[in-house]
């Protein structure tokens, strides 16, 4: 055998591992990106309750979006209490946001902007919640369980969104599990 068959060999095998490094990042990028969508969010829905009075936390609320991210995440064969703890980091990040969205409109309260109808907000934020349940599903199915942490962190950049908030999503979605079969 020549040896413009081996450097062949060689290249066909560099380009497969670097694009499986390539379909990794993929990964954790399109998941990480519907969470940067859905906390995009979070402005609208501070600028509805400060404009109509609405306290930020909103447990009833919570309870309900958790109740149905559990319920999804099982119909989709996640394993329901292992998202919970990812739900509510969502949730967490997002009333975080909120918070410092208000604390901001406190001495430079914001100009020519008005927020969407908070009922128009949260559908959007269901279908993307549903979008991200989906995608962790499909990349644990695949295998791929969010290997770089890097590239999810880098693709979280909300403003208001803390670095903590940050961890904490990446925390709680590594331990997101598929069903066992019974």
């Amino acid at each position: 055998m020549n040896r413009n068959y081996f450097s062949k060999i060689i290249l066909l095998i560099g380009l497969s591992c670097s694009a499986t490094v390539l379909a990794a990042s993929e990964i954790n990028s399109d998941v990480a990106s519907l969470i940067n969508q859905r906390l995009s969010y979070m402005k609208d829905v501070a600028g509805y309750k400060a404009a109509n009075h609405l306290a930020i936390e909103d447990l009833p609320q919570e309870e309900k979006v958790l109740a149905s991210a559990t319920q999804q995440a099982e119909k989709l064969g996640l394993e329901g209490e292992s998202v919970k703890p990812f739900v509510q980091a969502q949730m967490d990040a997002a009333k975080a946001i909120q918070y410092r969205y208000r604390a901001d409109w406190l001495s430079t309260p914001e100009q020519n902007w008005q927020p969407l109808p908070l009922d128009q907000v949260r559908t959007k934020i269901n279908a993307l919640s549903a979008s991200i349940l989906s995608g962790i599903r499909t990349d644990l199915t695949r295998g791929e369980h969010f290997s770089s942490e890097a590239t999810f962190l880098q693709a979280l950049n909300q403003t208001h969104l803390a670095e903590s908030d940050k961890a904490r999503l990446w925390e709680t979605l590594q331990k997101v599990r598929l069903k066992q079969s019974q």
